[in-house]
C-alpha cells in the first residue's frame, strides 16, 4: 500500500483533524520513534525515576500512627513536587521541540526527502524555544487556576498552540501569544474539544497501565495501615510506575499532532481570501 504525504497546511473539519493526525503518526512512527529514542528517551527515563523517588519520599513520610510527625515532614515534599513539575516542563518541552522539528522539516522537504540528521541542527534551539513558551503558558495557567480554575482552563486552551506558532513563525514569544489568542478564539470550543480528547487518550492509557499497581497500592495501604501504620509497596510497583510514566509521556505526541493540525487549520481559515484565485 502506497502511503500518501499528509498535507498540514489545509483547512480541516474536526473529524479530519483526528483522522489525519492518526494517519500521520501511523505512517511516521518509525522515524519519530528513532528520533525520540536517541534524543528524548534518556530524559524520559530519568523523569520516570524522579517521579518514583518523589512518590517514595511522600509515602515514606506518611505514618498514620503519628499524625503530628507526618504533618511536620510533609512540607519538604512539596518543594520536591514543585521541582519535579519544573523538570516535567523541561522534559515535555524537549519532546515537543524534537517532535515539532520533525514535523517542520516534513512540511518543508516532503515525505521521504530528508534524513534524521537534517533535524539535528535545529533540535536545541527548537527545544529551548518550546521550553520558554511552555513555561510561560504554565505560569499563566497556574495563575488562572489560583484565580478560580475556569480562567486556568481558558488560558491553557487559548495558548495551547503557542509553541507551534513560536517554532513555525519565528517572530518571538509575544507574537506567538497574540497569534494563539487570535487563532484559537476563532474556534475556541473546537480547540477545547481537541485538547480534551488528547488528554483523555493519555489519561485512559495511563489508567490502564497503572491499574495493577493501583489495585496493589490500595491493598498494600489497607494492610499496612491496619498492621503498622506504615505503607510499603513491592519493588515491581515502582518499576511499573516508572514505565507507565515514560509511556504516557511519549504518547503526548498524539495531542501534539492534534494541535499541529489545528494550528494550520486555523491559520488557513484566517488568511485573507485572494480574489484573483
Amino acid at each position: 500500500m502506497i502511503e500518501k504525504e499528509i498535507q498540514f497546511r489545509k483547512k480541516r473539519e474536526l473529524g479530519a483533524i483526528f483522522s489525519d493526525s492518526f494517519e500521520f503518526i501511523k505512517q511516521e512512527y518509525k522515524p519519530v520513534s528513532k528520533l525520540i529514542l536517541i534524543y528524548v528517551l534518556p530524559f524520559l527515563i530519568l523523569y520516570g525515576i524522579v517521579q518514583v523517588y518523589i512518590q517514595m519520599k511522600l509515602i515514606g513520610n506518611i505514618d498514620l500512627s503519628d499524625p503530628e510527625a507526618m504533618m511536620a515532614n510533609i512540607g519538604p515534599v512539596y518543594k520536591n513536587i514543585f521541582l519535579f513539575s519544573l523538570f516535567g516542563i523541561f522534559v515535555q518541552s524537549l519532546l515537543i521541540g524534537t517532535y515539532y522539528s520533525y514535523i517542520e522539516i516534513y512540511i518543508k522537504k516532503g515525505k521521504g526527502n530528508f534524513d534524521l540528521s537534517d533535524i539535528k541542527p535545529q533540535l536545541f534551539s527548537n527545544s529551548l524555544l518550546a521550553l520558554s513558551a511552555g513555561f510561560i503558558v504554565f505560569i499563566l495557567t497556574m495563575i488562572g487556576i489560583v484565580m478560580c480554575i475556569v480562567p486556568g482552563i481558558y488560558f491553557a486552551n487559548t495558548f495551547s498552540i503557542v509553541v507551534m506558532i513560536a517554532l513555525f513563525e519565528r517572530k518571538g514569544l509575544g507574537n506567538a501569544m497574540s497569534r494563539s489568542w487570535k487563532l484559537v478564539n476563532s474556534q475556541w470550543w473546537n480547540t477545547l474539544l481537541i485538547n480534551i480528547v488528547g488528554i483523555a487518550i493519555i489519561w485512559i492509557v495511563g489508567f490502564v497501565l497503572t491499574l495493577p499497581a493501583m489495585l496493589t497500592g490500595i491493598t498494600t495501604t489497607i494492610i499496612g495501615v491496619q498492621d503498622t501504620g506504615v505503607i510499603n509497596y513491592p519493588d515491581w510497583y515502582w518499576v511499573l510506575t516508572a514505565i507507565s510514566t515514560v509511556i504516557s509521556s511519549i504518547l503526548w505526541i498524539i495531542p501534539f499532532t492534534f494541535l499541529a493540525m489545528q494550528y494550520f487549520n486555523l491559520d488557513e481559515r484566517t488568511k485573507p481570501e485572494n480574489p484573483f484565485q
